[in-house]
């Protein structure tokens, strides 16, 4: 554990004689510092900041995970790869307390862009950041593919600019080249016409209170694109005009009917109560249903997060109903029983393709925790009779 008070680096970079491991350390803390306070929230937070350690020369994989605590006033870190871990004193009203932009963000409506892990670490390691730059890239978050920038369009147009100064004073065409194309890969990309028409289908199942995990609504519109293109031997282009929105969500119909089991847009608290359960089994779906929201609110999937809580919810009220001494199982809808289960099915999938977890559990223990997903959703479909298959196409 490194205990560090942050006033003791102040002014070091001005000193000629500073050891360069004192500079570096003092680097790493301070980013540390910025990544804890500009997030508004408390609690625990996943960044793509990364490690400094070199275990038998080799970088470290590990993300740090940083935490704010009011009393004592302090800022906990730690290394979930390595288990390095530290605490920070001292770092109240510095330059790098941002606590003040994780109260103000104002501005256009959310962007997000991911790019490369070496041009993240770059632009952390070359550059001088403002404000809107500094809330981009410690609140960065770290993606199968890359490192996540989340902000709005003022926050991302000061980064650009900022990157586009650099590419044109580097002194080298190789450096020219390097910070153009990160420059390009800040730009948000047009939305295709495949991401716009996921959206719509993704909506309309939402209204029938289904959680849909995008990759597959996407699958599903490539299925149906296919068919319109081989039944009229048409180009894709020109079979995307047979599916217009209110296609779009006639196709979301038909894969609610499809699913009909989960009694699409009923509400479940009316539907009969077929299914026994014993307390310890709604207990543990509640559990399973709990971790399952939070890795969907980790990665911004605010319709699995709502269908998640929605479900909690519904179990809570059968329990305030349960007498005082109950004699025997809780009867439960088997509806809500199935979109648990599919919930469960689809986060399961979700853990095991890379998407954030919560930060508590170690990288080792992820492919356990998506095991565990999956056999609570076993264990759901095997109370309805039915069998522990894989997530539908709609799910």
């Amino acid at each position: 554990m490194l205990v560090t008070d942050l006033r003791h680096f102040e002014g070091i970079e001005l000193d000629p004689g500073a050891p360069t491991p004192a500079l570096r350390l003092a680097t790493h803390l301070r980013r540390i510092v910025r990544a804890a306070t500009v997030f508004a929230g408390r609690g625990i937070q996943p960044t793509a900041l990364p490690c400094r350690r070199r275990p038998g020369r080799v970088p470290c994989p590990g993300r740090l995970r940083v935490e704010r605590q009011d009393l004592p006033s302090r800022i906990l870190w730690e290394c979930p790869a390595c288990d390095e871990a530290g605490v920070i004193d001292g770092w109240q009203g510095s330059l790098d307390d941002l606590s003040v932009l994780s109260e103000s963000d104002e501005g256009g409506g959310l962007v997000q862009v991911v790019i490369p892990e070496k041009a993240y670490q770059l632009l952390l390691a070359e550059i001088a950041l403002g404000q809107g730059c500094e809330r981009l890239l410690y609140r960065a978050r770290p993606r199968p593919e890359g490192v996540e920038l989340s902000g709005n369009e003022d926050d991302f147009e000061q980064l650009i600019g900022v990157v586009a100064f650099q590419a044109y004073h580097s002194a080298t065409r190789a450096r020219q080249r390097r910070w153009r194309a990160i420059c390009n890969c800040l730009r948000p990309p047009a939305r295709s016409w495949l991401e716009n028409s996921t959206d719509v289908v993704i909506d309309e199942l939402a209204s029938f209170g289904l959680v849909s995990l995008r990759v597959h609504v996407t699958e599903l519109i490539r299925d149906r694109l296919a068919t319109v293109m081989k039944a009229l031997e048409i180009t894709e282009q020109s079979a995307r005009r047979y599916l217009e929105e209110e296609d779009l969500r006639e196709l979301a119909r038909e894969a609610a009917v499809k699913l009909a089991d989960e009694q699409p847009g009923a509400n479940l608290y009316e539907q009969p109560r077929t299914i026994p359960a014993s307390l310890q089994t709604i207990g543990r779906n509640i559990a399973a249903l709990a971790e399952a929201a939070q890795v969907r609110v980790l990665n911004a999937d605010t319709v699995g997060a709502h269908g998640a809580l929605q479900l909690m919810s519904l179990l809570g009220q059968f329990l305030r109903e349960i007498p005082a001494e109950p004699s025997g199982p809780v009867l439960l809808p088997q509806a809500m029983l199935t979109r648990s289960a599919r919930l469960l099915e689809a986060t399961a999938q979700m853990v095991r393709e890379g998407f954030v977890v919560a930060p508590d559990i170690p990288v080792d223990a992820v492919p356990a925790l998506a095991e565990a997903f999956a056999r609570d959703a076993g264990m759901l479909r095997a109370l309805v009779g039915g069998s522990a298959a894989g997530p539908s196409p709609a799910s």
